[in-house]
């Protein structure tokens, strides 16, 4: 426990300006490195690969943390020629798709493209908004949201404010959406004020309300899920067991067939403001790895999507085949080795350092990670810029095993005959230092 972490923490969670808010997280990050109360390895990179032949790698958008693997990408890159479709991969079939279910990664794939959203993540890390013309703060626990005009829901319907309410309220229906109720639990109300408009009332100020909750929050049509809430209020089920035969969205595609072991197959929408050139958005999954590779290097699919082999592989198939165009992204995401800090040495903020300063991270990334990481020393990832310390990776205290072992010589820890003992009158017993 830090209470000045604590303190940093909650304080980032309240500030509403973003300058503010990052100097706090930033400082938060320095007390992380000070404490090493993780043992930070690396920070991951996403590697896909397109066929460069079939689409403009310029109209790709690189999304911080994701890559190009993202919903800007697939409403915005442009076909070279007559194919329009793009074909993709999937490792492991996603699970149920509705608009209350979260279906993993690659389900999120295909759901973030049929059901829109009042905000989503830009490409720079920040949200903006999409079904929402505006979106405004003018409290701490006010969130004032005008809706988009002119929306349709794929079955034709108009989508109004009424939807939108009823898409903030039903996750917090009692017991029935259970994914979705942790993004409304800080929601007090939600009422309308204006024929386009509506007021969100908080209970607590959120600064990340508008990332956690309206960039993930799915807009569903009322006229389809309202009976199911009120058919499911004496069942056993959740709305995210329930999915129609093809999903009614709103969003820039809709479905046309889900076999959620085999593919799945998306058809662009017309009628959305932002309709893609794409024409079929189609994800096979496909859990072989070389099978797939194959299926790039034949023309069968263009876009590899999802792949967990050897970097080297890729490269390779790269090489092989010109068209191919490898793309790596740092991910957002970390890989850290976690320590049971209720119990010594791991309690001790001295010996946790030292055991930081042995740990070769740029060695891991080379050999261990195949050259597709960085060295971490944060839980967040440089790839999102605007939050992360600058130069946090090179702050690593000590660095080396000379470095280590001076530390723990000057925290009292003894080397007798190869083994490392505690400090003088400190000895294990329970679980607690004595």
């Amino acid at each position: 426990m830090n209470p000045d972490y604590d303190r940093l923490a909650q304080a980032q969670r309240e500030e509403l300006d973003l300058t503010k808010r990052q100097a706090l997280v930033r400082e938060a990050q320095e007390l992380i490195n000070r404490d090493q109360p993780y043992g930070f390895m690396v920070h991951p990179k996403n590697l896909v690969a397109y066929n460069s032949a079939i689409w403009d790698g310029a109209t790709m958008v690189e999304q911080a943390g994701i890559g190009v693997r993202n919903f800007w990408t697939w409403t915005q890159m442009k076909p070279k020629g007559a194919q329009k479709d793009v074909v993709l991969n999937s490792v492991s079939p996603p699970t149920n798709l509705s608009p209350f279910n979260i279906a993993g990664a690659q389900g999120s794939w295909a759901s973030e493209l049929v059901w829109d959203r009042l905000m989503r993540i830009g490409p720079d890390g920040l949200p903006r908004p999409w079904a929402a013309e505006s979106v405004s703060r003018p409290t701490p626990l006010a969130v004032d949201v005008v809706l988009r005009s002119g929306m349709k829901w794929h079955d034709g319907q108009p989508v109004t404010i009424d939807d939108a309410v009823f898409s903030l309220e039903a996750p917090g229906y009692g017991d029935k959406s259970p994914m979705y109720r942790p993004f409304v639990g800080n929601i007090a109300k939600v009422e309308t004020t204006g024929p386009m408009s509506l007021r969100i009332t908080l209970k607590r100020p959120d600064a990340a309300f508008l990332v956690s909750s309206l960039s993930k929050l799915n807009l569903a049509p009322k006229h389809i899920w309202a009976p199911i809430f009120e058919d499911l209020k004496n069942k056993p089920e959740t709305a995210e067991s329930i999915m129609e035969p093809l999903p009614i969205g709103s969003g820039p595609f809709k479905f046309v067939s889900v076999k959620l072991t085999d593919q799945i197959v998306l058809q662009a929408n017309p009628d959305h403001w932002a309709k893609p050139s794409v024409n079929r958005w189609i994800m096979r999954i496909a859990p072989n790895v070389e099978a797939t590779l194959g299926a790039m290097k034949s023309g069968e699919m263009n876009f590899l999507t999802d792949y967990t082999g050897d970097p080297e592989l890729l490269t390779k198939l790269a090489k092989s085949s010109p068209n191919i165009k490898i793309a790596d992204s740092l991910d957002i995401g970390i890989r850290f080795i976690g320590y049971n800090e209720r119990r010594p040495p791991f309690n001790d903020v001295a010996f946790r350092r030292a055991l930081s300063a042995t740990m070769d991270r740029e060695m891991l990334a080379a050999d261990a990670w195949g050259g597709a990481a960085v060295a971490s020393n944060s839980w967040i990832s440089p790839a999102l810029s605007f939050w992360a310390a600058p130069g946090i990776d090179k702050r690593v205290p000590g660095g080396t095993i000379e470095a280590a072992k001076a530390m723990l010589k000057d925290a009292g820890y003894v080397l007798v005959d190869g083994k490392l003992h505690y400090p003088a009158g400190v000895k294990e017993t329970t679980g607690v230092f004595q």
